[in-house]
């Protein structure tokens, strides 16, 4: 089963497929439908979700509106050419956004499933086991998330540690004495 959480990929041939698909389908249909526009969006949402990297949903964003060039060039320009060319401009914009949003979110819910669930982590040390081997797990946190980590200590650890000075109030510094005035006379002469 799918989910925002799978790490598995989808096969090239999928995207391709149903881009061809829908190129195919959207000759047949002639040049006066034109929701045959907002299928080309399934093959770049698929690339961008189904692979590794960004660049297969990128390519199916730039290919489409060429391909739909050529097809409206075969119905034999119906519309004005500079028309045409302003909307396959629209469209490579709208299919890349669409693309890096789709991608984002992939991304997005590959590193809630790594946050998620349970990790190994040793009794003793802290440590968190990854693929990779065994990590400190601020290490980790930072690695797998856009968490900050600051470093302090519980008062249990305090007291372990550093003794009384855990439990001594905070003594004040030395007092500044201020210096002497000079230049002024407090009496009459």
């Amino acid at each position: 089963m799918w989910s925002i959480r799978s790490k598995g990929t989808i096969s090239p041939l999928y995207w391709i497929g149903s881009l061809a698909l829908i190129a195919v389908g959207d000759y047949l249909t002639g040049p006066f439908i034109h929701s045959a526009v907002l299928f080309y969006l399934i093959p770049v949402a698929v690339a961008a979700w189904g692979s590794r990297s960004r660049w297969p949903a990128v390519a199916a964003a730039l290919v489409w509106p060429a391909l739909r060039l050529e097809i409206v060039a075969l119905w034999g320009w119906p519309w004005p050419k500079a028309i045409t060319l302003q909307d396959a401009v629209v469209n490579v914009i709208l299919s890349l956004a669409f693309a890096t949003m789709v991608w984002q979110l992939r991304r997005q819910g590959l590193a809630i499933r790594t946050l998620e669930g349970l990790l190994p982590m040793c009794g003793f040390c802290n440590r968190i086991r990854t693929d990779a081997g065994w990590e400190r797990i601020d290490v980790y946190l930072l690695d797998h998330s856009d968490a900050q980590v600051s470093h302090t200590f519980c008062p249990e650890c305090g007291r372990i540690h550093y003794g009384h000075l855990a439990d001594a109030p905070p003594t004040p510094g030395p007092a500044v004495k201020s210096p002497p005035r000079t230049g002024t006379s407090t009496g009459g002469s």
